[in-house]
């Protein structure tokens, strides 16, 4: 099976129990894809955060040197940038000239303010290793009855564990989305068995060649 949680993935190697391979076949793909597809996503998150950072960097960068050689205009932009959050157009004004001849408040006043730009709350490497430490779990969940039990009840223990994991990842998403537990649930679990058949059906139409 390689189906998906959201952002992570939950992998199981359905195709190849759909093509009737060995138990031991199972397992040993289904920990190198869960050791690649970490790794995959670990690489992603980390260069996702990363370029994220430096294009963020960029534009302070940018914004540092237009408080440096405009002066002037960037006084009336945080005058506006005030106004715009309350302030009358007088304490605006005198509120500018005070950011102003404080090089660096100014700067973090712009930069969140009009840029939109907030500070990273986890570094790049940290946002790879959570990622990828994330997709590793999801993609062993399905392979550990194959590590306990025969080969014949762990392909339906695997299914039953896996669309367990999907509907409760589903449900948890409710917290964030507002959606009701079980509708956020039941979706996730649909994509999973979803994708979880079709890998099956792929894995015994190969089989037929």
């Amino acid at each position: 099976m390689a189906s998906t949680t959201g952002s992570r993935r939950i992998s199981v190697s359905w195709p190849e129990i759909g093509a009737n391979v060995a138990p031991h076949l199972v397992i040993v793909t289904g920990i190198a894809g869960a050791l690649a597809d970490a790794l995959s996503m670990g690489s992603s998150g980390y260069l996702a955060a990363k370029s994220e950072a430096e294009v963020a960097a960029r534009q302070i960068a940018i914004e540092r040197d237009e408080l440096r050689l405009m002066p002037d205009l960037e006084e009336k932009e945080l005058a506006l940038i005030l106004e715009v959050k309350g302030l009358s157009p007088e304490i605006a004004r005198v509120s500018a000239e005070a950011m102003m001849r404080d090089p660096t408040r100014a700067l973090a006043t712009k930069v969140q303010e009009e840029l939109g730009i907030q500070a990273a709350s986890v570094t790049p490497l940290a946002d790879g290793l959570v990622t990828g430490t994330a997709t590793a779990v999801g993609a062993v969940i399905p392979l550990l009855p194959f590590l306990i039990v025969s080969a014949g009840p762990a392909i339906w223990l695997s299914l039953t564990v896996s669309m367990l994991a999907h509907f409760g990842v589903g449900a948890a998403r409710s917290i964030f989305t507002g959606r009701s537990m079980w509708a956020s649930g039941r979706d996730m679990f649909l994509v999973g068995f979803g994708v979880a058949a079709a890998g099956y059906v792929i894995g015994a139409l190969v089989m037929k060649q």
